[in-house]
């Protein structure tokens, strides 16, 4: 007779399990498993918590890695944060789930990378990505969202790394770090399932005014590759829809709607 499947681990443990090496924040430490279970489902919970454990086994040295793969002037941006809490996971799992798209989980670790200048942003980017790349981790997918009418702009890397859940490296300057905090509660707003259309177009408008004061980085339309994959050109233009692609593989201007408006929850773009 097989044994019983070990159980999951709680948000507690989790989060006494990573906060030990470094400071973690997580806005929701005290959701116990019940109360994720009761707003998500227990499947989607008991997911979230085993990836989680899995990520936990091997954060501390990804973390290290990525630590020692940035380059002269380039900090680490809310390093506090480089983990999905099991409650986001869980929603997140349930929402994917829900729309029918099974696929690994993207940025249960995640990780930003900040260069003092916009225009050390492109050059930051690669350097980091080549000493990434000597530490074995490999770019999956790339893009920037650089482009007129984005209400989101930024620089951003999947990548995959040997024996660990996927990871997402975001490249900003310090300007486009904090026009993203600026933006995070309109865009709260804007990918609610229960705002009104006027509040939901007041805010999108809002972080699209914002991210209007952020000029591209220098080199930012000659990256057409980072880490040897094509870097996809988005545009974030309503959270109602996916992502415009302006590269290969989607027509320029072709939108096309998510499943529903809540769906999709970040649109690409980890909060």
């Amino acid at each position: 007779m097989p044994g019983t499947p070990p159980l999951p681990p709680t948000p507690k443990s989790l989060h006494q399990a990573l906060n030990a090496t470094r400071p973690l924040i997580w806005d929701d430490v005290s959701a116990s498993t019940d109360e994720i279970s009761s707003r998500y489902g227990p499947e989607a919970t008991e997911r979230s918590l085993h990836l989680l454990e899995q990520a936990a086994a091997v954060e501390p040295i990804v973390t290290d890695q990525f630590l020692d793969s940035l380059p002269s002037g380039t900090m680490p941006y809310q390093l506090d944060r480089r983990v999905k809490s099991p409650e986001s996971l869980a929603r997140k799992i349930a929402d994917w789930t829900d729309a029918g798209r099974h696929l690994p989980i993207d940025d249960i670790l995640r990780y930003t990378a900040v260069a003092e200048n916009p225009d050390e942003l492109v050059a930051a980017a690669r350097r980091t990505v080549d000493e990434l790349n000597s530490h074995d981790w490999h770019v999956r997918t790339a893009m920037h969202s650089y482009t007129e009418g984005s209400r989101y702009k930024g620089l951003h890397a999947g990548m995959t790394i040997s024996g660990c859940p996927r990871v997402e490296v975001q490249f900003h300057s310090v300007a486009s770090a904090k026009v993203k905090e600026m933006t995070t509660p309109w865009y709260e707003i804007e990918r609610s399932a229960t705002a009104t259309l006027e509040e939901r177009a007041e805010a999108r408008q809002r972080s699209v005014e914002a991210s209007k004061t952020l000029k591209p980085p220098q080199g930012i339309d000659e990256l057409t590759k980072l880490g040897g994959t094509r870097v996809q050109v988005n545009n974030y233009s309503d959270s109602r829809l996916r992502p415009v692609s302006e590269g290969r593989g989607a027509p320029q201007g072709e939108q096309q709607r998510s499943h529903n408006t809540t769906l999709d929850k970040t649109d690409g773009i980890a909060r």
